[in-house]
């Protein structure tokens, strides 16, 4: 069975997480889909973040379509967790980007989609709520056109009125940007030959795995209209990266998460080679590591296994294991990692309500730094006051409720 790896990326709002949760339940992974406003949702299994109805950490689950496994990255919408994001990115095989039909190409949507663009990550462009009243796709198409980029192509016919219908589009002048970027189908279509099918999906493929076409797909996330489509296009245009064929062990290190009970939890794509439990592998430049434990994603839950394959994201118990660590060989990495650029940092003091709880304060602290390469924590060497370096007010807002929900801290913040 093929595994790829994608992400749901979007701006706040545009509703990700409910897509998430569709294709989940269009797939037959789980009998009924979660609400983002009742907190029921697969994903966002934070609190703040059912209380806001935004994802801050990425989740990972999967479902299974023509045999085929999709492991599904629900990533950050907020400008505050783009670390997430980015951390994210090397690992995937493609990726959804989605757009609100009311809203339109927003200013976040064009940060995304530039670092898909930079990673050359394969994408298909979601269109989600087109039920909504006053929806203007033809302006939809132009600011994609306008924003992101011209080699779109519109793979449904979209009727709204009196009711939404949605229809393969098989009018030619869509396949434009496919045809224009081949000369041998352009001569064809200049000559008035006919082309196939075949020839048009050939080149479809060929163009979406180089990042330099991208398909558009419509539809109601919550309304579960659309989905299928979006699943046959996921299964069929993207293709894994990374050796399928080879013995020789290549994973590396997306994710770092604390559970409640204080377990450190490393989440790993498996490029190549096949990790079993028991085996004891070699880290990069590091010591070695023994596999006591390994959980995988497997329809809608996470699930422990004995066995993962080339392709798989893996869960596996660590200590010492740090973000972007590679485990196995780290010359079969397919894809360059791409390092974020320094963002500006702003900062502030925090301090436990009362003295006692100071050490509790900076292990707590130290764990949230562990997960976020733009969280930082530090001692003032002079005053001693505990300095937090952070990205943004809406992540200085999670840390806090963190520190009370999961830590049961109660602490002072200065204003930054």
């Amino acid at each position: 069975m093929n595994i790829i790896n994608i992400g749901i990326l979007a701006h706040v709002d545009a509703g990700k997480t409910t897509l998430t949760e569709s294709l989940l339940y269009a797939s037959g992974a789980i009998s009924e889909p979660g609400s983002v406003e009742k907190g029921t949702t697969r994903t966002d299994t934070m609190l703040l973040e059912r209380q806001r109805g935004i994802t801050i950490q990425a989740a990972v689950t999967s479902f299974q379509w023509h045999r085929c496994k999709v492991n599904i990255v629900d990533t950050p919408g907020h400008m505050d967790f783009l670390a997430e994001v980015y951390r994210s990115l090397a690992v995937l095989d493609g990726a959804i980007l989605v757009i609100s039909a009311k809203d339109g190409v927003q200013a976040q949507t064009r940060i995304l989609f530039h670092a898909l663009r930079k990673m050359d990550i394969p994408t298909v462009i979601f269109i989600n709520k087109i039920d909504q009243a006053g929806v203007d796709l033809q302006g939809v198409y132009q600011s994609v056109r306008d924003k992101l980029s011209a080699d779109i192509i519109i793979k449904q016919t979209v009727s709204l009125s009196p009711e939404i219908v949605l229809e393969e589009n098989t009018d030619i002048e869509a396949w434009d940007a496919v045809i224009e970027n081949n000369d041998e189908l352009l001569e064809k279509y200049i000559a008035g030959e006919p082309i196939s099918r075949e020839e048009l999906a050939q080149e479809e493929q060929r163009r979406v795995q180089d990042a330099s076409l991208f398909p558009v797909y419509h539809g109601s996330a919550k309304k579960g209209l659309g989905i299928q489509p979006l699943m046959d296009a996921v299964t069929g245009l993207f293709q894994p990266i990374g050796e399928q064929g080879s013995d020789a062990l290549c994973g590396s290190v997306f994710k770092v998460e604390y559970t409640d009970c204080g377990q450190r939890l490393i989440y790993l794509r498996l490029y190549s080679g096949t990790l079993r439990l028991r085996d004891t592998v070699a880290l990069a430049g590091r010591e070695k590591l023994k596999i006591t434990e390994m959980r995988i994603p497997s329809k809608g839950e996470i699930v422990r296994t004995d066995t993962a394959y080339p392709g798989e994201i893996v869960i596996l118990p660590s200590d010492s294991v740090r973000l972007n660590d590679v485990l196995g060989d780290p010359t079969r990495l397919p894809r360059k990692r791409w390092r974020e650029d320094p963002l500006p940092m702003l900062r502030t003091s925090i301090a436990p309500k009362t003295a006692a709880q100071r050490e509790r304060l900076l292990d707590a602290l130290t764990q949230l730094a562990d997960t976020d390469p733009l969280l930082r924590c530090e001692v003032d060497s002079i005053t001693h006051e505990i300095i937090l370096s952070f990205l943004g007010r809406v992540q200085l807002e999670v840390v806090s409720a963190l520190l009370s929900e999961k830590y049961k801290l109660e602490t002072v913040v200065k204003e930054p």
